[in-house]
């Protein structure tokens, strides 16, 4: 990698729309003891970095801010950690584009405990897909529901990234797997792009729809996250069922009202492992290797240039995508 001493970003000064995004260059910050310098291959969206954009993230979050709280890419810095200069790497978590700056950037500076090492094989488009769609998918699917393969699982809102990957995780286990969308155009989508066993449109009859397909589930995977949906997702599950919240797509922002849920089927909020761990590392190599095996199929809707930040986030605002959005910063180097 060629050394550089300078970085372009896309900072946010306050609230906007993503025309507020300003491209900015600067020196490359001096990595504190404990973290490392990330010369940026690719950034995969999330909807959190949407809420934050428009002033409406977790209170640890200020203006102004460089968004993007995933990357794939390789060191520029080791700063002494046991890395390697020109290692590739993903980064996630940790306060990513929140308590400091992100991925929206050629460079990103962040602490070695949410660096993990990322395999040559893949495209760097496909790598910047994976890490936290797929860690939020894996930390609710093994995490908190459990899944062992045995279960039938419901995936409301089937068509976003991280649905998608619930899809494959819970599939490569074994599971039937039922998922939904609110469009028709997006639902025959899903069903070219995912392994899903059937696919319901969410509507007025979708408890119904669900109970004539599969008969009443075991878990949920709620990506919608409005409070009527929570009660309608436990309306189609068996005694003893869980719903894992991880989404919320539905942008509603009502779950401060409590859901009403039957007493016999629970409902937890669930995260991605943003604490680094010796089961955290299991778990990201793990991913890894099933996504070189190809037993997860990371489901790209679009790859934007590094200039297309605006349009990036206009796509994710408008509900277009059907999977991952992603930005290349530069393409992988192919030595």
């Amino acid at each position: 990698m060629a050394l550089t001493t300078r970085m372009k970003a896309w900072i946010l000064d306050g609230p906007g729309e993503p025309d507020a995004f300003r491209l900015i260059e600067r020196a490359i910050p001096t990595p504190a003891p404990g973290w490392v310098v990330v010369e940026v291959e690719s950034s995969g969206l999330n909807r959190s970095e949407l809420f934050s954009r428009r002033g409406l993230s977790s209170p640890d979050f200020s203006f102004p801010r460089v968004l993007g709280l995933e990357c794939a890419g390789r060191i520029a810095d080791a700063n002494g950690t046991d890395l390697d200069t020109g290692q590739r790497v993903v980064a996630l978590m940790g306060g990513m584009g929140r308590r400091f700056d992100g991925s929206y950037a050629t460079h990103t500076v962040v602490p070695r405990s949410q660096v993990f090492p990322a395999p040559e094989e893949l495209p760097a488009e496909v790598l910047g897909a994976v890490p936290e769609t797929y860690n939020t998918a894996l930390a609710v699917c093994l995490g908190y529901l459990r899944l062992d393969g045995s279960e039938t699982v419901l995936v409301r809102g089937g068509t976003s990234a991280l649905g998608m990957a619930a899809i494959e995780i819970a599939k490569d286990l074994g599971c039937i797997v039922i998922a939904t969308s609110r469009s028709a155009g997006k639902a025959s989508l899903l069903a070219d792009r995912s392994r899903a066993d059937h696919i319901v449109i969410d509507g007025a009859d979708f408890v119904t729809s669900v109970l004539d397909a599969v008969g009443a589930v075991n878990a949920v995977v709620e990506c919608v996250g409005s409070k009527a949906t929570i009660e309608s997702s436990a309306m189609t599950m068996k005694e003893g069922g869980r719903v894992g919240l991880v989404g919320q797509l539905s942008e509603t922002w009502d779950t401060d009202d409590e859901p009403r849920l039957p007493s016999n089927v629970e409902a937890e909020f669930t995260a991605s492992d943003d604490t680094a761990s010796p089961k955290h590392d299991a778990r990201m190599r793990n991913l890894m290797e099933c996504v070189v095996a190809g037993r997860y199929r990371p489901n790209i809707h679009h790859v934007f240039a590094f200039d297309e930040i605006a349009e990036a986030h206009r796509v994710m605002g408008a509900n277009e995508a059907v999977g991952k959005l992603v930005v290349l910063t530069r393409p992988a180097d192919r030595t």
